[in-house]
């Protein structure tokens, strides 16, 4: 449903469709409440260029496409949201470029630099001084990176900066509160397992964390509470296990400590803070069963415990989620068929 939809309390409802379904695909928001989804696959054989801009008003429009394919990439709003940055892809040929979304001419450009090397399944977080930092993931090759690359707004192109402690892939990168720390936890590494490590970039260089995670994880999710802690949950290795464990992170003692666990195991699922500072975890795929949780469950940091909320019309993973001024929508995904969703959900909080 398109427009004003009934004010229904904690209640998915169906919202318009993408213009075409799409799974790994980038997903932010834009000023006045405006969503862009860009790239990703559309079936098991073909990468999209295509991008959507969202309204409530008018559903999913076309914009221009992007000048290249890509999935298992970034995407990233700068300059007070009215630029975004796509960044990487696994489409081997574009590997190491990134391109310029512009919002007042709706075109993409190419960035003036390429990243310093091809990467795709690495993160990218904007620093509060506008710069966007893309960290890990994997190259062409399959080498599972340490590099950093950082984006400079002024300059339109990339620089290289110091690397990670050890190479990682299908981690999580969070924000913290100072604006300038980034929390990067667990992930695939070097030797293709999951990791429990984390580390701190911290004014240009990596820093341990005091603790390992409770466990490893890759495929899992991470979230800023209001207190400035992190919640971390879920993940799994993608073929025979998924997780329903979580823990907080604590950016004063640098150390984790476990936390209630999730009703259902999740990985390739997201999380997102609502206004409440209650976190809302949505979709995801139970590798352990081999089935997808469509029961929505809320974490709340006071009691610190996790209750069911309400479910998905339709199970998804590797789709995404934004909070809007009195909603969640939630896009796309994959449910282990080859043509990818295209349904789109709303939970009004």
């Amino acid at each position: 449903m398109v427009g004003n939809t009934p004010d229904t309390s904690a209640h998915w409802i169906q919202d318009a469709p993408l213009l075409v379904g799409r799974s790994s695909f980038g997903a932010v928001l834009l000023p006045n409440q405006h969503i862009m989804v860009a790239g990703g696959r559309c079936n098991s054989s073909a990468i999209l260029r295509a991008s959507g801009i969202y309204s409530a008003s008018t559903g999913w429009n076309s914009t221009s496409n992007m000048k290249e394919s890509r999935y298992q990439y970034t995407l990233t709003t700068f300059a007070n949201s009215t630029k975004v940055l796509a960044a990487g892809t696994e489409h081997p040929p574009a590997q190491q470029t990134a391109e310029v979304y512009d919002t007042k001419n709706k075109t993409w450009t190419l960035t003036s630099t390429n990243m310093s090397t091809g990467r795709y399944l690495h993160t990218a977080t904007l620093l509060q001084n506008g710069s966007i930092l893309i960290i890990g993931g994997k190259n062409s090759s399959g080498t599972i990176l340490s590099d950093v690359d950082i984006f400079m707004p002024s300059s339109n192109s990339f620089s290289k900066v110091n690397s990670m402690n050890m190479g990682r892939y299908l981690f999580t990168s969070t924000l913290l509160n100072d604006g300038s720390t980034v929390l990067v936890t667990g992930g695939g590494n070097t030797d293709n397992q999951m990791t429990s490590t984390a580390e701190l970039y911290v004014s240009g260089s990596w820093i341990p964390t005091n603790t390992h995670m409770t466990q490893p994880r890759a495929y899992h999710s991470a979230v800023l509470l209001k207190n400035g802690n992190v919640l971390i949950a879920g993940g799994g290795d993608g073929g025979t296990t998924s997780y329903s464990t979580a823990e907080i992170y604590d950016p004063t003692t640098r150390t984790f400590k476990p936390t209630a666990s999730m009703k259902y195991r999740r990985g390739s699922f997201t999380l997102t803070l609502l206004p409440s500072g209650n976190v809302l975890a949505t979709g995801g795929v139970d590798w352990t069963t081999k089935t997808l949780p469509t029961m929505c469950e809320l974490y709340d940091p006071i009691s610190q415990t996790w209750s069911n909320t309400t479910s998905l019309n339709y199970g998804r993973s590797l789709h995404n989620t934004i909070l809007l001024n009195d909603s969640v929508l939630t896009m796309g995904g994959f449910n282990g068929q080859s043509a990818r969703l295209a349904s789109c959900e709303r939970y009004k909080y």
